[in-house]
């Protein structure tokens, strides 16, 4: 008993030097409780209490926790400096099913596995567009009642997979005031594939065998009926969830203004650049690529004999521009 006690105690203990470490930085762990599921997702502290508006940051598809320890203290995984950022708006970042709400930077930045190496079981079984675009949906729902949330002011930002997750859940949630969607194919996954297969076959002359296989994955995903048929094979699931729906197709529907922005050297995001072509005229689509940047925004710098330098980060940079485009108002 008193060894129970003891672990207790230090599980408490630790419970709490988390929340303080975490209050620290800026922000409280949140856990939204619905009767099959808990979602945990961290918000920037408001002390005022007042209305602010929201920005839904929905990350990409690495397991990765939301908060990260090392030898300095801990941190938020997000891909910007939030610091800028706390005071004006309501942050919020939701925590990925199956994955640990914190992890050591050291060993967990590439992507979290269990002690036995393995990508944990209940992540694989979460990790496609019905279970995220409804775990963003629940929370949307539940900021929207809040009186620390600007009403009228409730940003969906998705990077990556959570591009696509993000114009899922714009298309069905009215809630939402404005979408952006960052470095992701705005067809599917199916044709990023092909792109990559495309360019290939340009480099080593292999057509006849590279045709081959993108007829194979088009019939694949011509043959996606009805995505429910998958669910017991998780991995099937997963890919037929992401590449049922065109993205570009969802972007029709959604009546809200959106922004979709890409780096010109993120091979998966190279379709952006047809989006013009397809929402020309439209007032409210917004388009907006950056010359050099990766699929993270790194850019390669050069000095003046072309010798490479190193990659500079430039996620503050466009995240900034993002924020200009929401607090933006547009004029139709």
């Amino acid at each position: 008993m008193k060894f129970r006690s003891l672990l207790f105690f230090l599980f408490v203990f630790k419970s709490f030097a988390q929340a303080d470490a975490l209050k620290a930085i800026g922000f409280e762990k949140m856990e939204l409780r619905l009767k099959s599921d808990t979602i945990v997702f961290i918000k920037s502290i408001n002390k005022e209490n007042k209305p602010k508006p929201v920005i839904l940051f929905l990350q990409g598809s690495l397991p990765l926790p939301i908060v990260f320890k090392d030898e300095e203290g801990i941190f938020v995984s997000l891909p910007f400096k939030t610091t800028d950022y706390l005071s004006k708006y309501n942050l919020i970042f939701i925590s990925r099913k199956g994955i640990p709400f914190i992890g050591d930077f050291q060993e967990h930045s590439r992507g979290y596995k269990d002690n036995n190496g393995h990508i944990p079981i209940e992540y694989i079984k979460n990790n496609n567009l019905t279970y995220r675009s409804n775990q963003a949906n629940e929370v949307i729902n539940f900021l929207y009642k809040q009186k620390w949330v600007d009403k009228k002011s409730i940003y969906l930002v998705g990077h990556s997979e959570g591009y696509r997750v993000a114009a899922n859940v714009a298309n069905k949630n009215k809630k939402i005031a404005k979408l952006v969607c960052l470095s992701a194919d705005p067809f599917n996954r199916t044709a990023e594939e092909i792109l990559k297969m495309r360019i290939e076959s340009f480099e080593i002359n292999n057509d006849s065998l590279s045709q081959h296989t993108i007829e194979n994955l088009i019939t694949d995903y011509l043959n996606i009926n009805n995505i429910a048929e998958y669910k017991k094979d998780f991995e099937l699931y997963i890919w037929a969830s992401y590449d049922e729906k065109l993205v570009y197709e969802i972007f029709k529907e959604i009546k809200i203004p959106i922004l979709v922005a890409y780096g010109t050297n993120d091979l998966v995001a190279v379709h952006n650049d047809l989006l013009p072509f397809i929402f020309k005229g439209k007032k409210d689509f917004f388009v907006r690529a950056y010359p050099d940047y990766d699929h993270n925004f790194f850019k390669n710098e050069y000095d003046k004999e072309g010798v490479f330098l190193e990659k500079s980060y430039n996620w503050d940079l466009v995240f900034s521009d993002v924020v200009k485009w929401l607090e933006k108002i547009e004029r139709k």
